[in-house]
C-alpha cells in the first residue's frame, strides 16, 4: 500500500493546518503516517481517523529528528519534511531564502506546495465531531445565550489585551479537546482571537460570524480569507 509520512511534529496550529494534508493523501489511497507531541497525540486520535500517529517529545530541539527517525523506520513510499525553523528540518534553509513567512508566500502555502497539495484543500478540515463533548463546553461555560468567545494564547506564551462586551465573554482555555469548542463557537455572537490554533481551526472550518484576528508582532501568519477584521499589535 502507498504511504506517506508527515514531518510536522508540532505545534499545535500547524497540525490543524496540515490535517487537509493528510485528509488528502488519504483520499489518494494513501495510508498516513505522523508523529506529534505526545501532548497532541491523544487529542488528535479522538478525532482524526485517516492517519496513524506516533508520539514524539515536546522539547524543540529534539523532537523533529525522532520523528525522522519514526517515519524512516516505516519506510513510506514518500516523507514531506514541512517543519521549517525546527532544528534539524531539510526545509528551513528554503522557507528562509523565502521570506521567512513574510514574503510572498505564507507559511501555510508553503508547507501544501512541498507536499503537493492543492492550497484549496486547507479549507477543507474533516475531523470526526462529537456532539455530547460539544454540548458539555456549552452546558459548562455559557450563561448568556449572547456570549462572545475570546483568546490571547498562543504557543509562545500571551498577549496583554482586555475585552469589553455587553455579552458575555468566554475564554478559550484548555481544559477541553480543541476540536470540541466548534458548537460553541459556530453559536456565539463574535470571535477575537490572537493568531493562534483556535483561530486556525475557525479558520479552516469557514465559521461566517464576526471575528477579530490580532496579529503577533514579528510573527508570520498564514492565509485568512474568512472575513476577519484583523488588527495588528
Amino acid at each position: 500500500m502507498k504511504s506517506v509520512g508527515i514531518l510536522q511534529p508540532g505545534k499545535l496550529g500547524d497540525i490543524i493546518i496540515c490535517l487537509p494534508i493528510a485528509k488528502y493523501y488519504h483520499d489518494n489511497g494513501y495510508k498516513v503516517y505522523w508523529p506529534v507531541f505526545s501532548n497532541y497525540k491523544n487529542m488528535v486520535e479522538e478525532v482524526i481517523d485517516y492517519v496513524t500517529f506516533y508520539s514524539v517529545t515536546e522539547n524543540v530541539y529534539n523532537c523533529f529528528n525522532e520523528a525522522k527517525v519514526i517515519c524512516e523506520k516505516l519506510k513510506p513510499t514518500h516523507i514531506f519534511d514541512i517543519a521549517a525553523t525546527f532544528p534539524g528540518s531539510s526545509c528551513t534553509e528554503e522557507y528562509v531564502k523565502l521570506g521567512d513567512g513574510f514574503g510572498e508566500e505564507k507559511f501555510d502555502q508553503f508547507k501544501y506546495r512541498k507536499c503537493n497539495v492543492p492550497f484549496e484543500q486547507k479549507w477543507r478540515l474533516e475531523y470526526k465531531r462529537n456532539g455530547i463533548k460539544e454540548q458539555e463546553i456549552i452546558n459548562d461555560l455559557v450563561k448568556n445565550l449572547n456570549y462572545d468567545v475570546v483568546s490571547v494564547k498562543h504557543s509562545r506564551g500571551q498577549e496583554p489585551i482586555k475585552f469589553e462586551s455587553k455579552n458575555q465573554i468566554i475564554e478559550v482555555n484548555t481544559n477541553y479537546n480543541i476540536f470540541h469548542w466548534r458548537k460553541l463557537l459556530e453559536n456565539a455572537q463574535k470571535l477575537a482571537f490572537v493568531d493562534s490554533a483556535i483561530s486556525n481551526l475557525t479558520e479552516q472550518l469557514n465559521i461566517q460570524i464576526k471575528k477579530i484576528l490580532i496579529k503577533k508582532p514579528g510573527h508570520p501568519t498564514p492565509v485568512y480569507r474568512n472575513n476577519w477584521r484583523i488588527i495588528s499589535l
